[in-house]
């Protein structure tokens, strides 16, 4: 068993909340076009990308493990969308033109960036959130298709990572993540890590390093460099990092990263940790994993009357408001 299968392992058996797990139902838009001069194969294909759905496949898994059980997804409804979508300026790409980009490097359209609104309402997403038919949107695309990692929509939208919709005239806020099939698992989840930053940020006001008296997530989040002591680390900085992405750093520190599986009961008890307590050889996709296994679950409610569940603030976010009560 590898260090992170080992440590989820031990994850599920002692920090499982007593609560129903939360089942995110989710509606996958693949704008992974038909590319006709190619033989009648799909973008990914041509550009020998990686398969949406054998990512989807290893996204729902991790997630899932990672979290104990807690968060499971489940793929209502996969639309596979024959076309590029409209930029902001309302720019669309010609297929052969795409190709041209990574075949001889020619520029990419600017501004960069996709018009949300117009692939939410040429998509019918309103009317699929507002029926309960839906509570997440995930938009498969490719390099310089211009998605945010992930964004909100909906009244009372806020940052999560990419622009922010409250104007969206759906019934309730909801998610939207931006997943490449240029890329891998790794970077899914990595994608999910700062959207889990934002929401906690908000949460607890504040997210910075050597405060005088941390919040509990500046304290989960800490790492040895920048803060003097290790919790869990960040997105970015594992307990031990030296640089941003320094995920198979070797070097040890002394981590408080496993008390917090007994949250809100902190004891202060620290263990070594370095990159074997994660393991490789996929480094990033591993370490992240091992991150969101220690994110505090435990049923009921903390002194100043948050959540004692955090995964609650990520996926249930329509429940609280912005203080996280």
């Amino acid at each position: 068993m590898t260090s992170v299968a080992a440590l989820v392992a031990f994850t599920l058996l002692t920090h499982q909340a007593s609560e129903p797990p939360i089942r995110v139902k989710v509606l996958v838009l693949n704008y992974d076009p038909i590319i006709a001069s190619e033989g009648g194969k799909r973008l990914h294909e041509v550009l020998k990308w990686n398969d949406p759905k054998v990512l989807a496949a290893g996204y729902i898994s991790d997630v899932r493990e990672a979290s104990g059980g807690f968060i499971q997804y489940e793929v209502k409804e996969w639309r596979d969308i024959n076309k590029f979508p409209a930029k902001k300026d309302g720019y669309v790409y010609k297929p052969d033109e795409f190709l041209a980009i990574f075949r001889e490097k020619k520029k990419h359209h600017e501004p960069d960036g996709v018009d949300y609104i117009r692939a939410l309402d040429e998509n019918r997403v309103k009317e699929a959130i507002d029926s309960g038919k839906f509570d997440e949107i995930w938009f498969y695309n490719a390099p310089f298709f211009g998605f945010w990692e992930s964004n909100m929509a909906g009244p009372g939208a806020f940052f999560i990572n990419g622009d922010a919709y409250p104007d969206y005239p759906t019934k309730r806020r909801f998610a939207i993540m931006g997943f490449s099939y240029e890329r891998g698992v790794a970077e899914m989840i990595h994608n999910l890590a700062h959207r889990t930053e934002n929401h906690l940020k908000r949460v607890y006001g504040r997210w910075e390093a050597n405060q005088p008296d941390p919040n509990p997530w500046e304290k989960f989040s800490a790492y040895q460099k920048a803060n003097g002591f290790a919790g869990v680390g960040n997105c970015h900085f594992p307990p031990n990092a030296e640089k941003d992405y320094d995920y198979d750093n070797p070097n040890p520190v002394q981590s408080d990263a496993d008390d917090w599986l007994s949250y809100p009961k902190l004891k202060g008890i620290k263990k070594t940790v370095s990159r074997e307590t994660w393991g490789g050889p996929d480094y990033q996709r591993n370490y992240i994993k091992w991150w969101f296994s220690h994110i505090p679950k435990a049923a009921g409610k903390t002194a100043d009357g948050r959540q004692a569940n955090w995964w609650k603030y990520i996926y249930d976010f329509n429940s609280y408001d912005e203080h996280g009560l």
